[in-house]
C-alpha cells in the first residue's frame, strides 16, 4: 500500500511539502477532507501519474510503499500496485458528445465493428496530417532558431570587437551573455534610450584611455636610535678595574700591540722565551701584563665589538628600501611625492650619521678602555666638532634620543614615509577610479549596442515562438489522436448488456428513472422521456462517469483486491438524494480494494464516509484489542509559502470527527484565530475570510431562514453593533470567495486585521444568541 507521500516539491499547489512529523501513515481506507482550492485535485492528479506509470512533468515527488521508496521519475517501478483515479479530469474524458449525441460504451464484448475500424482509419489519417505539420513546423523552428543564434553571435562579436581591451570584461563576450541581456531588456518595464552622438564620442574616448599602473607602497625599518644611544652611553662610562701598567695605559697603540702579543704567549702558545726577541721572559713581567689585561678588560672589548656590529647592521636600513620614480605617478602627485621622498632621504641620512657618530664614540672607547667617557662631549668631537649644519642635525637627533621622549629620532622619518605612501595610495585610488569609469563607459556602450539590436531580436524571437507554438499544437493534436486510437483498439466489447446495466445503475444512482441508454453503432443514444437527450447536466455527466469508473474496477486489466482506488469528489452537482446513492455505490464497489482514498469538500458526503470508516475501525477493535485502525482521516489546508498559495496535509480536526455539523469546526477555527496576536504573518490568516463567511452563512441560515443569498440583509436582522457588522461585511466581501481559497489580491494590511475582525464576528453571535454562543465556546475551550 501507499504509506505516505514523503516529499513533494513544486508540483502545482504543493510547493515545499514534506510529510508532517507525527502524522500517521496512510491506512487501507483513507478520507481527505478539504475545501476547493486546498489541493485535492492536485493530489488526485499526482496519483494519476502512478496509474499511467508516467514520470512527473513538473516538480519532484517521493513516495513510500511500505518501506520501499519510489521517486516520482520512477513511476513504472514494479513494486507500485495498479492505481485507478476518479476526478473531474476523468469525467471530462469519460463522457463526451458527438454531433449525433452518442456516448462511448462502458465496455464491449466481441470483435470491433467495421465502423470502429473506419473510425480508426480516419483518426490515423488525421494523426498523420498533424505529424507532417509537426515536422514542417520543426523545420521552420530550426531555421528561425539558427537565424536567431547567428544574429546573437554576430551582434555579440561586433560588441566584443568594439570593446576589446587587455583584461577587459568584454574580451569573451559571446552569444550566451548577449541573449541573457537581451531577455532582460525584453522583460524590463522601463525602455532604455539610445546614446546621442556626443555621449557616444565621450564614452569611446573614455574607454580608450589608459591608466597608470598601481604602485607598491614603500617599506622602511627604522632602527631604534634611543636604545642604541643608551647602550653606547653605558659602555662609554664603564671602566676596567685592573693593575694598570702606566706605560701601556698612556700609549694605546703600544697597549694594543702588547695585548695581542700576550695572547701569543699563553695557553697553547705558552713559551719561556719572548717570541719577538727570543730572550727569557721574566715571570714578574708576565704577571704584571696578566693583571693589566684581565677578564674584565676582555669582556668590555667584546661588548664594544658586539655593539659596533649591531650599529653596523642598523645602518643598513637606508640601503634596504627602494621607492618608485616620481615619473611613475600621475603628474599632479609628483611634486608632493618628491618633497616627501627628499625629506625621507634626508631623515634617513641624518639617522645614518647619528649611528656613525655612535660608532665613532665606541671606537674611541675601545682605544681607551680604562677611561670613563661622557657621550655628549665625545659626540661633539667626532661629529665635525658639532659646528657644521649636518653636525648640528646629527647632534639634534641624538639629543632627542637622550631625552627619552616618545618622539624618537626615527619618528620624523616615519612621518616622511607616511607622507610618501599617502601620495602612492592616492595614485592607486586614481588608477582604481579610472578603471571604474572605463568599465562604466564600456558597459554603457555595450548596452547601447544591444538596445539598437532590440527590435531585430524581438522579431527573431517572435519567429521562434510562433514556430514552437505551431509545432507543439501539431504534436499535441497528434498525441491526442494516438490516445484515442489506442483506446478504441483496446475495446473488445458488446453493447446490449452494458447499456441495460448502465440504464439501471444511473436510475438507482440519480434516484429517478429518467435516462435510458440505447446502443447505436459504437456508442449510446441517450433518451429522456422517449426523446434523445441533447444535453446532460453536470450531475448526470458525473453520475455516468462515476458508474463507468466503478465498472472499470471489475475489468480484466485491474485486480481490485491488489490495487489502489482514488476517488475525488464524486458528488459534485448532485442533490441530497443522489448523494446518498453515490455513497452506496462507492461503498459497495470499493470496500474490497487493497487501498482506498476518498477526497471531498462536501461535508454531507464526508459524514457518510466518516460513519462508514468509524464502523470499520470499531469492527477491527472487536477482532483485536489494539489494532492499527484500517481507516484514517486527513485534512488538506491552503496556506501561504513565500507569497504563493500552498497545500498542507495534516490530521483531521477532532471537531469534524466528533460532531454532525461542519459548523462546529468552523466556529472552533474562528475562535482560535481570534486569539492570534495582531500583526502576525499573512500565512496565519490565509483562508480565514472564507471560513468566517461559511460559518456566518451557516449561522444566518438557521437564524434568518426566510431570506436566502443576501448576507447583508440577513445580518441586518440579527443583533449586534452596526459598526461591527460593517467591518465584518467589508472583510468578507474583500477576501472571501465562496468556498474557494483564492489568491489574496487586496491590501494585505486589511488582512492583517483578521484577529480583530473575527472577534467582532464572535461578539455579533454573542449579542444575538448568548446561550448558543456560551455552549459553542464551552465546546471550543474543552477541545
Amino acid at each position: 500500500m501507499l504509506t505516505r507521500i514523503h516529499r513533494l516539491r513544486n508540483f502545482r499547489i504543493f510547493r515545499e511539502f514534506s510529510w508532517p512529523a507525527g502524522l500517521h501513515d496512510f491506512g487501507r481506507y483513507n478520507v481527505i477532507y478539504g475545501w476547493n482550492g486546498s489541493g485535492k485535485t492536485t493530489l488526485s492528479t499526482l496519483l494519476k501519474n502512478l496509474q499511467q506509470r508516467q514520470a512527473l512533468a513538473e516538480g519532484t515527488a517521493e513516495y513510500f510503499f511500505g518501506d520501499h521508496r519510489v521517486m516520482g521519475d520512477a513511476a513504472n517501478d514494479p513494486t507500485v500496485p495498479k492505481v485507478r483515479v476518479f476526478n473531474r479530469e476523468y469525467v471530462g474524458r469519460a463522457v463526451f458528445e458527438t454531433g449525433a449525441g452518442q456516448f462511448p460504451p462502458v465496455y464491449y464484448f466481441g470483435e470491433d465493428s467495421a465502423e470502429k475500424q473506419r473510425l480508426i482509419t480516419e483518426l490515423a489519417t488525421q494523426r498523420d496530417q498533424h505529424r507532417a505539420e509537426q515536422a514542417r513546423q520543426g523545420q521552420l523552428l530550426k531555421v528561425a532558431t539558427e537565424a536567431r543564434e547567428t544574429f546573437a553571435t554576430e551582434t555579440a562579436k561586433d560588441i566584443r570587437t568594439q570593446l576589446m581591451a587587455a583584461g577587459g570584461a568584454y574580451n569573451n563576450f559571446n552569444a550566451g551573455p548577449f541573449k541573457a541581456e537581451m531577455q532582460r531588456l525584453v522583460d524590463s518595464e522601463q525602455a532604455e534610450t539610445r546614446l546621442s552622438d556626443d555621449e557616444r564620442t565621450a564614452l569611446v574616448r573614455m574607454k580608450d584611455s589608459r591608466p597608470l599602473p598601481s604602485l607598491e607602497q614603500v617599506t622602511v625599518r627604522f632602527p631604534d636610535l634611543m636604545v642604541l644611544r643608551a647602550k653606547t652611553e653605558a659602555l662609554l662610562k664603564k671602566t676596567v678595574v685592573s693593575a694598570v701598567v702606566q706605560s701601556l695605559a698612556d700609549d694605546q697603540s703600544v697597549a694594543s700591540w702588547v695585548g695581542q702579543g700576550l695572547g701569543l704567549h699563553r695557553g697553547d702558545h705558552a713559551t719561556a722565551n719572548c717570541r719577538f726577541c727570543d730572550q727569557p721572559l721574566p715571570s714578574h713581567r708576565l704577571a704584571q701584563l696578566e693583571a693589566h689585561f684581565n677578564d674584565e678588560f676582555d669582556q668590555q672589548q667584546r661588548a664594544i665589538d658586539a655593539l659596533l656590529l649591531e650599529i653596523d647592521g642598523a645602518s643598513k636600513f637606508n640601503s634596504a628600501f627602494t621607492s618608485p620614480p616620481h615619473e611613475a605617478l600621475y603628474e599632479a602627485l609628483q611634486p608632493a611625492y618628491q618633497t616627501a621622498l627628499k625629506a625621507l632621504r634626508t631623515q634617513a641620512s641624518s639617522l645614518v650619521g647619528a649611528l656613525s657618530a655612535l660608532k665613532s664614540a665606541l671606537e674611541r672607547k675601545r682605544e681607551q678602555p680604562f677611561k670613563s667617557m661622557e657621550l655628549d662631549s665625545l659626540l661633539k668631537q667626532v661629529v665635525d666638532g658639532g659646528g657644521s649644519s649636518l653636525g648640528r642635525i646629527i647632534l639634534g637627533f641624538l639629543a632627542v634620543a637622550v631625552e627619552g621622549m616618545t618622539v624618537t629620532a626615527s619618528f620624523e622619518g616615519a612621518k616622511s614615509l607616511a607622507a610618501l605612501n599617502e601620495q602612492i595610495e592616492q595614485h592607486n585610488r586614481m588608477t582604481a577610479s579610472h578603471d571604474a569609469e572605463v568599465k562604466s563607459a564600456r558597459d554603457r556602450l555595450a548596452l547601447d549596442g544591444m538596445v539598437g539590436a532590440l527590435n531585430q531580436w524581438r522579431e527573431k524571437c517572435a519567429a521562434v515562438s510562433q514556430a514552437t507554438e505551431a509545432q507543439d499544437a501539431a504534436r499535441v493534436a497528434a498525441n491526442r489522436l494516438d490516445e484515442q486510437i489506442m483506446d478504441i483498439e483496446r475495446q473488445v466489447r458488446q453493447h446490449i448488456v452494458p447499456a441495460e446495466e448502465l440504464t439501471r445503475d444511473v436510475a438507482a444512482y440519480l434516484g429517478r428513472e429518467e435516462l435510458q441508454f440505447v446502443p447505436e453503432q459504437n456508442g449510446y443514444t441517450v433518451m429522456r422521456g422517449g426523446h434523445p437527450a441533447k444535453n446532460l447536466s453536470d450531475g448526470e455527466r458525473t453520475a455516468v462517469a462515476f458508474l463507468y469508473f466503478l465498472k472499470s474496477l471489475q475489468g480484466t486489466d485491474f485486480d481490485l483486491a491488489d490495487g489502489i482506488v482514488v476517488i475525488d469528489d464524486p458528488v459534485s452537482s448532485l442533490d441530497a438524494n443522489s448523494l446518498f446513492s453515490a455513497f452506496g455505490f462507492l461503498k459497495a464497489r470499493t470496500v474490497n480494494a487493497k487501498q482506498l482514498f476518498i477526497l471531498t469538500h462536501n461535508f454531507s458526503f464526508f459524514r457518510q464516509v466518516r460513519d462508514w470508516f468509524d464502523a470499520l475501525n470499531e469492527a477491527a477493535k472487536r477482532v483485536r484489542p489494539k489494532p492499527e485502525p484500517p481507516a484514517r482521516f486527513f485534512m488538506l489546508h491552503a496556506t501561504i509559502h513565500e507569497g504563493q498559495r500552498a497545500a498542507r496535509l495534516g490530521p483531521m480536526d477532532s471537531f469534524l470527527t466528533k460532531f454532525e455539523s461542519e459548523y462546529h469546526y468552523l466556529f472552533k477555527r474562528i475562535f482560535e484565530a481570534s486569539r492570534l496576536e495582531q500583526g502576525q504573518g499573512l500565512e496565519q490568516h490565509y483562508g480565514l475570510p472564507n471560513i468566517a463567511r461559511r460559518m456566518l452563512e451557516s449561522y444566518l441560515a438557521y437564524r434568518v431562514p426566510g431570506r436566502s443569498g443576501d448576507l447583508r440583509g440577513k445580518l441586518s436582522e440579527v443583533g449586534g453593533d452596526d459598526a461591527a457588522k460593517a467591518r465584518v461585511l467589508r472583510f468578507l466581501h474583500t477576501y472571501s470567495h465562496g468556498d474557494v481559497v483564492a489568491q489574496p489580491d487586496h491590501d494585505p494590511t486589511i488582512l492583517l486585521e483578521t484577529p480583530a475582525v473575527l472577534r467582532d464576528l464572535l461578539e455579533l453571535l454573542r449579542a444575538d444568541d448568548q446561550r448558543h454562543y456560551d455552549q459553542m465556546m464551552e465546546l471550543a475551550l474543552r477541545d
